[in-house]
């Protein structure tokens, strides 16, 4: 394998994974900013109208298209009439927080400190409907040793992976021919296949440790083409020192 100068990775269940998701837990802590709710409404109401909003923007999503956070959280709160002492972007980042803190995957700090000593830049690529600013405050909290060059978030950019032009738009921004960038991530078809049409050398992170909600996507695909399939962080780092 050609050693790549830059390694890609997705977000969830490939550098963190989001364990006891409690979204009525995140409206709580974002309703401790209200500042009018003249109709009374409570945080398991706004909670089961995030849900609902959620489900509904699902065709969009499935079609390769999407939404941003901002979005969603303005349509539900003026729905409901509600009025906040904090900006959006604040109102967002609260309630990620406190809806799931977030955790590292496992062996993640070793292979992100291996990856800068071996000199690869690294950056991500992530289908999120959080913003890419609240995604990157939440790398920063929970992998703070590591400084990625950029982080790219669908909900920024509008189109999905495997969607080749979110790929692109990252090779630009790095500067660098898909020959010499790696993508890592645990999805066959959006993270693997995609890598794959935009020109990156996919590498399939399937790590079975932790659970993974989004696993029976891969049911039944095939991965043809170069690529590397690996279970475990430190399998990157020997990928990386047999490269020519």
């Amino acid at each position: 394998m050609h050693k790549p100068r830059m390694i890609l990775f997705d977000y969830a269940h490939t550098l963190l994974y989001e364990p006891e998701t409690d979204f009525l837990r995140g409206e709580e802590a974002v309703f401790r900013h209200v500042k009018h709710n003249p109709r009374q409404i409570t945080p398991q109401e706004a909670a089961a109208l995030g849900t609902e909003l959620f489900l509904s923007a699902r065709p969009c999503r499935h079609s390769g298209w999407e939404l941003h956070e901002h979005q969603q959280l303005r349509l539900k709160y003026d729905l409901l009439n509600l009025t906040f002492d904090l900006p959006m972007a604040q109102l967002e980042d609260i309630l990620w927080t406190a809806s799931s803190p977030g955790a590292p995957m496992p062996g993640v700090q070793e292979m992100l400190a291996g990856v800068r000593a071996r000199g690869v830049r690294t950056g991500v690529i992530s289908n999120l409907g959080w913003t890419g600013e609240a995604l990157t405050a939440r790398l920063k909290r929970l992998l703070p040793e590591h400084d990625f060059e950029f982080v790219i978030a669908s909900s920024d950019y509008g189109v999905r992976k495997p969607d080749p032009l979110i790929f692109r738009a990252a090779l630009s921004k790095a500067a660098l021919p898909p020959e010499d960038v790696w993508f890592c991530g645990d999805q066959v078809e959006a993270d693997v296949c995609g890598a794959q049409d935009a020109g990156l050398f996919p590498v399939w992170y399937e790590e079975q440790s932790i659970p993974n909600g989004f696993s029976h996507k891969n049911a039944g695909l095939t991965i043809t083409g170069r690529h590397l399939h690996i279970h475990r962080w430190y399998e990157l780092l020997s990928a990386l020192d047999h490269c020519e």
